[in-house]
């Protein structure tokens, strides 16, 4: 584990309680009580950034930005079969098995329904969705993807959760505001697609917890990845031995976060970072105006 975490005491602190060398998440018998709502791209990514969280505390929520099927077919599993919906419908059910494994009911996974790839095309709608979640759960922590170019859904709830915080902190001054930390996701790096790490922000390494997994912990890793047997092929480029967290940086998305092309761009996918960032921007201006900024 690295040790370079928050001082703070973690009876007041829920990242100190999860770096806590004793009674963290890196102990062998973690003691941690924090509410957690998890908010993840797609079905998986919840279980490749954060299996250790799902696992090792008791109170987690996850909810799905998007059901995971894009619109064009040949983004689609060869797995798929039938229309757009039965291919939503089998990354549920995949989602519900791989979670059952970490003991996380269905009634507390939730999809927001945004269409996979295009969850920027709907910020309005699912920042007011997922700020209901956040004012009915309460949570300690929410922890969402990064922003780093990798998927424009993942940066896409980086956006939102963002926001939704922003959101919740003009409800009441009162009001309890949860530590917005991230997990990895994928980033490009020298051309390549990289996982397992995080983007540096600003050039600049930021404090991390770094889980190393233990044999039983990798084995129940590899058995949530395998419930998502349609996403096998992609899965395969994930190991399994380390997770890393961080507390959340604040982010420009009106900036590329990285400079060159990002990830999705080097796959030519429909959304360019530009237009994707024109969107943010326009999400983030519209609710300066809306909020008491």
């Amino acid at each position: 584990m690295n040790s370079n975490c928050s001082s703070e005491s973690p009876a007041r602190d829920p990242w100190a309680a999860l770096c806590h060398p004793e009674t963290g998440l890196a102990s062998p018998k973690p003691n941690l009580s924090a509410r957690v709502l998890l908010l993840a791209a797609h079905p998986d990514d919840e279980t490749i950034g954060a299996s250790t969280i799902l696992t090792r505390l008791p109170d987690v929520t996850v909810v799905f930005l998007t059901d995971g099927a894009p619109r064009d077919p040949k983004f689609w599993s060869p797995d798929a079969r039938g229309s757009r919906d039965d291919y939503a419908r089998l990354r549920w059910q995949e989602a519900i098995s791989a979670l059952s494994l970490a003991g996380i009911p269905p009634e507390r996974i939730v999809c927001l329904g945004a269409v996979d790839q295009d969850a920027i095309f709907a910020v309005p709608a699912l920042v007011a969705w997922f700020s209901a979640l956040l004012h009915q759960l309460r949570p300690d922590i929410l922890l969402t993807h990064p922003y780093e170019g990798g998927h424009p859904d993942h940066d896409a709830a980086a956006l939102i959760a963002h926001l939704a915080i922003r959101n919740l902190k003009c409800e009441s001054e009162s009001t309890t505001i949860p530590q917005l930390i991230e997990m990895t996701s994928y980033h490009v790096r020298e051309g390549s697609c990289a996982t397992g790490k995080f983007l540096p922000y600003e050039a600049q390494s930021l404090p991390e917890l770094v889980i190393q997994l233990s044999t039983e912990g990798r084995a129940r890793k590899d058995a949530m990845l395998a419930r998502y047997s349609s996403q096998r092929h992609l899965l395969q480029n994930f190991d399994s031995d380390s997770e890393r967290f961080r507390l959340a940086p604040r982010y420009d998305f009106r900036r590329p976060p990285h400079p060159g092309k990002l990830w999705y761009e080097c796959l030519g996918w429909p959304t360019t970072g530009a237009r994707w960032r024109e969107l943010a921007t326009e999400a983030v201006r519209q609710f300066q105006v809306e909020l008491c900024v």
